[in-house]
């Protein structure tokens, strides 16, 4: 709480009675005014006296002894909640404080810093919550001056000294909820921890802490609110309207996948709290599922295949290649068309590229001497063969990147040609050499890609 000036603390408690009294009677005086411009006297007589009743109600010296004398004793504040658990537990609310350093890897109501609390009880008692949460400047509400015995506050409550430091005390003991004797129900949940599990085997010997989870409901709070605000700002907003609009300032937005709810106190989540009600009884769950693990299909190069590009091949890229049937379906001339064709293409090409890594990474050195292979792709996914000895040959060919670089090329643009002219036999003429040196200049195109990024595919 940074310092706050005499004037705003002393006038604290008529600010919010001003504020409570037109939030209730704005109907009323929108009335007076109409009443008074069509000179209806009986009307406004009878408005003016409903008004000064609740001027009445709402002065100091009315409103701040039923606060402290009633409302205070119907209301149990705290951070943690029993209704939370169950509408109907009558268990002890209780205000956190951390009083230990707790670790950082564990998310708490001690990970944020907020000005909210919470309260239940008797709803005829909540503007009492209302008295405490009011915002006397932008970093300061009541209950901050409560807390911290501020003498031009306590010295507004009443006229009298005592009454008021009476009042202060009052309103002090509601907010922090001191707790002597804990007091739970048979609503709560109970969680027994066992302390000496590995001390003895007679069960009769066992001790036990008794854990009574109560619903953190500030801390849930503070999430409905900041989700809202990611969700529902109007920034976001904005940016989500604009993406579809050409002319519109383009700008990032935030979509929030997999958020569930959880409601609490039915038709009614003024039973459960002040919190609970402001949320209309929804409580926003994350996601914590499990992991989808996708397992990713190792390819297997059989012994008796003479090429890297064959049936095994295709069935391992067959969601790319399928991409690149459907976009030669397409046979719009468009940008979004080509691109799709391309990047389909490209991973056609990751899946190759792939799989070669993984069988220069994982195979041992000089096992193409046991297969089918094309002696070019040898060259290619064998490269620790050249280490062996009795294989200088192997190495020398190997070192003549050129000829085997461009043997591979033409290799995959002959196979996808082939692929093409089998899915598409009625214009499989069509796919002639233009399309043969297309598709070897996106293998190339991506051997370049690669270079650049420090990964060579031919290594």
């Amino acid at each position: 709480m940074n310092n706050i000036s005499p004037e705003l603390a002393s006038g604290a408690i008529k600010a919010f009675l001003v504020s409570q009294y037109d939030k209730k009677t704005d109907t009323e005086q929108k009335q007076l005014a109409k009443a008074i411009k069509s000179s209806d006297h009986e009307k406004s007589t009878e408005l003016k006296a409903t008004l000064a009743e609740a001027k009445e109600k709402y002065s100091v010296a009315t409103w701040v002894p039923d606060a402290a004398n009633r409302m205070a004793k119907q209301l149990n504040f705290g951070t943690h909640i029993s209704k939370g658990v169950h509408p109907d537990a009558k268990g002890d609310n209780v205000s956190f404080e951390a009083i230990n350093n707790l670790s950082e890897t564990i998310v708490g109501t001690h990970s944020i810093d907020s000005s909210y609390i919470d309260a239940n009880g008797n709803a005829a008692a909540l503007p009492l919550a209302a008295f405490f949460d009011y915002e006397v400047d932008e970093s300061t509400k009541i209950r901050d001056l409560i807390l911290a015995d501020n003498v031009d506050f306590i010295a507004s409550l009443a006229s009298d000294k005592i009454l008021a430091n009476s009042y202060q005390q009052t309103f002090k003991e509601a907010l922090q909820n001191l707790i002597t004797d804990p007091v739970t129900h048979e609503r709560n949940k109970q969680t027994l921890w066992v302390t000496n599990a590995y001390e003895g085997t007679d069960v009769k010997q066992l001790n036990y802490i008794n854990i009574v989870p109560l619903y953190p409901s500030v801390l849930t709070h503070e999430v409905y609110q900041r989700i809202n605000h990611l969700k529902f700002s109007d920034d976001n907003k904005a940016a989500r309207d604009n993406r579809f609009k050409k002319t519109a300032d383009q700008q990032p937005y935030i979509t929030l996948n997999n958020l569930a709810t959880l409601q609490l106190g039915g038709t009614k989540p003024q039973n459960v709290s002040l919190l609970m009600s402001k949320q209309g009884g929804r409580n926003y769950l994350l996601p914590s599922l499990p992991p989808i693990i996708k397992q990713e299909r190792s390819f297997k190069l059989s012994k008796f295949a003479n090429s890297i590009f064959g049936t095994a091949m295709e069935y391992n890229a067959r969601e790319a290649i399928q991409s690149i049937f459907k976009s030669i379906k397409d046979t719009r001339n468009i940008v979004d068309v080509r691109d799709a064709r391309k990047n389909a293409v490209d991973e056609v090409l990751y899946q190759i590229f792939a799989a070669a890594e993984d069988i220069r990474m994982t195979m041992p050195a000089g096992w193409s001497k046991d297969y089918e292979l094309e002696r070019h792709e040898k060259l290619w996914l064998d490269p620790k063969r050249a280490d062996l000895e009795g294989e200088e040959e192997f190495k020398a060919e190997r070192e003549l990147t050129d000829a085997w670089h461009a043997q591979i090329i033409h290799s995959f643009a002959r196979w996808l040609n082939t692929l093409m002219q089998t899915e598409f036999k009625a214009i499989a003429s069509d796919f002639g050499d233009a399309e043969h040196l297309n598709w070897e200049r996106e293998i190339e195109d991506m051997q370049k890609r690669y270079e650049r990024a420090g990964k060579g595919v031919f290594l």
